[in-house]
Order: C-alpha cells, then structure tokens, then sequence
C-alpha cells in the first residue's frame, strides 16, 4: 500500500470536514494574499515566525511546497452562536490547531521533512520571539497557508472543498506536504 492509501486510512480518526490529495504544481499562489498580509488585517504580519515577512518572500515559499510531491489540503468546521460569538471563532480555532498537530504527525510518521501550514499564524506563545530571537517551538510552529501565499479561497474551489458552510459555522484550513 502507497504512502497516500495508509494516510487516508488514518486520518478518517480525526475529526475533518472535508479534504483533497493534489500535487504542488496544481497549488494556487498569488501575490494578492502577500498583499492582504502587508495590510495587517489579521494583525500578524511582522509579529511571528509563522507570518511574513518571517516565512520568506512568496517565491521562496512556492519552491518549499513545490519541493515535495504531494499535498494535502483539509477544512475543520466548527458551529458558532452567531458571526460576531469571538469565544466560539477562538474555541474553532484552537480545535482546527489540535487536528493540525494530529495530522502533522500523521504525516511526520511517513516524511520527517513534512511541511504543514496551519491557519492564521502561529499562536503558541503569549509573545513570539520575532525577530529577536529564534522560535522557541520550531517543530510545534505551523506557518500560515495564506502567509505562504496559497490562495485558500480558490484552492479550495479546485479541489471542490467548501469555503463557506452556511451561517454560524466557522471553517478553518490547512495544508501539508510531504514526499513519499
């Protein structure tokens, strides 16, 4: 049995909504979402190994993903009060992180070098160590998929994954690379 048939095996333990299998070269970069990074509307940007301009320019992120041979593109969803209930967005938010670290060793089990991105930066630490020091939990640290310049939104179109699942729901994304 091939890498990808034991990891759809295992990952069916794991509470996903959706995913897709596809190759690197058929990811969606755009430097649209580097520029929606640099407006700082999530906050991040300049303040964590996770986000630019820590991951790298954009080109240099596409060779990283394009370096492997396969990815792995998975959504968790979550139900929230309403769209404005925070503790409920914050509660799907660590949930899809919990998932991320389970699949992460998934896939670490089969490639060491496993390169996993996770969604809206990192939040490990109260306060990350950028730019003074090195990261403090660099195997436990997912940079953002947008941060890497993946285009969520069309990617997930291509691999026919929803974006949006209805009002009160929250869907959080993630993606994974290996070789193997």
């Amino acid at each position: 049995m091939d890498t990808i048939s034991k990891i759809k095996r295992e990952i069916h333990r794991f509470s996903i909504h959706e995913f897709a299998f596809l190759k690197p070269d058929e990811v969606i970069f755009s430097d649209e979402v580097r520029d929606l990074c640099k407006k700082n509307t999530c906050r991040m940007y300049g303040t964590s190994w996770a986000c630019p301009p820590a991951v790298g320019r954009i080109e240099e992120c596409k060779a990283q993903c394009l370096r492997y041979q396969h990815a792995f593109l998975f959504t968790t969803l979550s139900k929230t009060k309403n769209k404005f209930d925070l503790e409920g967005w914050k509660r799907a938010h660590l949930a899809h992180e919990k998932i991320t670290d389970e699949v992460a060793e998934v896939f670490r089990f089969y490639d060491t070098d496993a390169l996993v991105l996770s969604a809206e930066g990192c939040r490990l630490c109260k306060k990350c160590t950028y730019p003074e020091s090195p990261c403090t939990f660099p195997d436990r640290m997912h940079p953002a998929t947008e941060g890497f310049g993946i285009l969520v939104i069309q990617q997930a179109k291509a691999c026919g994954i929803k974006y949006y699942n209805g009002p009160n729901t929250v869907t959080y994304f993630s993606m994974d690379f290996l070789n193997g």
